[in-house]
């Protein structure tokens, strides 16, 4: 219920920000913002789930309306506020810049704590076991089960300093707190891990930095995180944040959202991790026996080389194109599904063998004294084994699953890579394709609250397709399209008159090339952005010398690098062009002079290239339904708003904005994405 005192620590929050906020602007769907977002969350709506979705053009301040407006329903609720955006920039500004005012303007108290995953944080046992000096392990180590190699003498140097650092608390035991973070390969050697955690079992638990983080998170009423975060710890059951039902999670920048979740269900394992794998939970188990002296158990290395060799003379003649092979949606071969069927069977023994060893291993070691770094090298090597064991079989459980008629089928596929020592390394791939009903499953029918937002939600001027990603019901949510602030009818959106169309590749370079020597001013500054990486490279190298100014190539510097040069250059009076893809299409934030003009190269139509994307345009057209209007379509509008959404940042900005595709004026659907764009002057030249 949305009382009388929610309100007024509403209303004197929001008043209190604009008093504090410089350069604060009122904006009247600021206001709206707010109003919906607490009757949403308050139940004001009773038929309503406590579900909004918003979109929130640039300018409309969002993020001050969704702290405002939910900060004091999550206190009176008893509630986590759980704020989830999808890049690192984002989220830093959340934590560094608005959290920081809101903790000023808001007229309630709260704590507020950074939520990372257990992996970005060191395990102090592993590191301490590793860089003893005199350790008292045995020879039986010597082989470094968990090591691809034995580590270099720079890498314990490596582990060393981080050691001394972390007990002298000059690092805070965070990977992102390194100036120079080590390899990939030598973190994982020493990074927390749920299969290898003793938690408070550990005898370094009180130092603990993952322990400590989660504890400060635990006493937090605001907690700042990512998409990947909330979704994993979601899926593997609440290891950081809260329980679902105890929070209320704000999604900003919820248009990645549903991509997120699908890299979250998507799963591979490769024929020789399997095989190195059983080889490490052999050893593992050898030396269980050894210290407790049990005898030796059965051995499944030989019957998994068979049974994965058996498979690979059969999928190694499968046709390949770009080194992968894609299953049709009616599923896997026969042939293949029972091979991999056999494979299961073996590794479900072998796993169920390891975990009556790994459980003798656990009674031994509480009725008998172990030394403790023997003890702790084993259990990780045990841990890791787990983890190990755990995904093959997950892997192999869903990619011998059988398709329901009923159900959008499971994208499979086959790819293979080359090792080192030149043989082919075949990996199979299984991942769900709708992942709609799981989000519903796992955050919509559980969470106290959600409110999802962005500057760009709807597509084709309808929530549809985000309702269809993410698994909402339209007539149970509540939603929010917001107008924009600033007077976009003083911009010009023009069509130029092209003659190559965008298929005809050769053709449509040549002539954007032509075209942009005439168009770009060079003392202006210039954003053009292209859809493929080759057309970007072929323009810049026929007009480069043409161009009487700095021209900035996305690929040759960093992202950021490239927007402090332009900035820099334009501070300096001259002319700047930038050539991006889509990184440079959203997030891109060049107020005033530093965007003059926005020049699009076509429209971004999303052939299905990847797996996924081809096996849900054959389950669409398998249903007699157009994957171009429901997929295609939709998202090419999203991208064309963001990408036009570059040029007005503020009040004053202005400029224009040119696209050199006629398919806007010479097929059906280009009147549907001009009409979905914002109130520009439309000019076809």
């Amino acid at each position: 219920m949305l009382t009388s005192s929610i309100k007024t620590q509403i209303r004197s929050s929001f008043e209190e920000a604009k008093k504090q906020l410089p350069n604060y602007s009122n904006r009247s769907s600021q206001n709206k913002m707010i109003a919906e977002i607490a009757k949403t969350l308050t139940g004001e709506y009773p038929k309503s789930n406590p579900i909004i979705c918003v979109e929130a053009p640039t300018g409309t301040g969002k993020t001050m309306a969704y702290l405002v407006s939910c900060l004091p329903i999550a206190k009176a609720s008893k509630k986590k506020l759980v704020i989830a955006s999808a890049n690192v920039a984002l989220q830093e500004q959340i934590l560094n810049k608005d959290i920081v005012d809101a903790k000023k303007y808001c007229s309630i108290d709260f704590e507020f704590a950074l939520a990372k995953g257990r992996s970005r944080y060191v395990c102090i046992r592993n590191l301490i076991n590793l860089t003893e000096e005199n350790s008292n392990s045995p020879a039986i180590f010597e082989d470094a089960l968990l090591w691809d190699e034995k580590p270099s003498q720079n890498d314990l140097d490596v582990l060393t300093e981080m050691s001394e650092n972390y007990s002298a608390t000059r690092w805070s035991g965070e990977i992102d707190d390194l100036i120079s973070p080590p390899t990939s390969s030598l973190w994982q050697k020493i990074a927390c891990n749920r299969f290898t955690c003793n938690a408070k079992n550990c005898e370094f638990y009180d130092d603990c930095a993952f322990f400590k983080a989660r504890k400060k998170i635990s006493q937090a009423e605001v907690i700042i995180a990512n998409h990947d975060l909330v979704l994993a710890d979601i899926i593997n059951g609440n290891n950081v944040l809260p329980d679902v039902e105890d929070c209320i999670f704000i999604f900003d920048e919820a248009h990645h959202l549903s991509q997120k979740a699908l890299s979250h269900f998507s799963i591979s394992a490769s024929t020789e991790f399997m095989k190195t794998s059983i080889r490490q939970c052999q050893g593992a188990i050898d030396q269980i026996n050894k210290i407790i002296k049990n005898d030796s158990t059965e051995n499944y290395i030989e019957k998994i080389d068979e049974s994965i060799d058996e498979l690979i003379e059969v999928i190694s003649d499968l046709e390949y194109s770009d080194d992968l092979y894609l299953f049709s949606i009616s599923g896997i071969s026969s042939e293949i599904k029972n091979l991999s069927k056999n494979i299961l069977n073996i590794f479900t023994n072998a796993f169920n063998n390891f975990s009556k060893q790994k459980e003798s291993w656990e009674d031994f070691c509480k009725s008998n004294k172990i030394d403790q770094s023997i003890a702790d090298n084993l259990n990780n090597i045990v841990g890791q084994n787990n983890q190990n064991l755990s995904s093959i079989l997950s892997l192999l459980n869903t990619f011998n699953e059988n398709q329901l008629p009923d159900q959008p089928p499971i994208s499979n596929w086959i790819s293979k890579s080359t090792l080192a020592n030149k043989k082919t390394n075949y990996h199979l791939n299984t991942a769900k394709i709708d992942v709609s009903n799981l989000l519903d499953k796992l955050i919509w029918s559980r969470a106290d609250g959600a409110v999802l937002t962005s500057a760009t939600l709807t597509a084709l001027g309808s929530f549809d397709r985000l309702n269809n990603q993410l698994g909402l019901n339209a007539k149970d949510n509540q939603y929010l399209r917001l107008a924009s602030p600033f007077n976009h009818k003083e911009v010009d959106f023009v069509i130029a008159k092209v003659k190559a169309s965008p298929t005809d590749t050769f053709e449509h370079t040549q002539e954007i090339a032509l075209e942009l020597i005439k168009r770009v001013d060079s003392n202006s500054a210039t954003l053009v952005l292209f859809a493929s990486n080759h057309q970007m490279q072929a323009v810049a190298d026929l007009i480069e010398k043409s161009i009487d100014c700095q021209l900035l190539l996305q690929g040759e510097y960093s992202k950021k690098n490239i927007l402090e040069r332009h900035i820099e250059t334009r501070s300096k009076g001259k002319g700047s062009v930038i050539f991006g893809l889509d990184s440079f299409a959203e997030g891109v934030d060049l107020k005033g002079d530093n965007l003059n003009h926005v020049i699009i190269a076509k429209l971004r139509f999303n052939v299905p290239s990847s797996p996924i994307e081809k096996t849900t345009q054959s389950y669409l057209e398998s249903l007699n339904r157009n994957s171009f209007m429901e997929i295609s379509l939709p998202d090419a509008s999203l991208r064309l708003i963001q990408a036009c959404g570059r040029l007005i940042r503020t009040e004053t900005d202005t400029g224009k904005i040119t696209i050199f595709d006629n398919r806007l004026v010479s097929k059906f659907y280009g009147k549907h994405l001009i009409k979905a764009l914002p109130d520009f002057n439309i000019v076809i030249e």
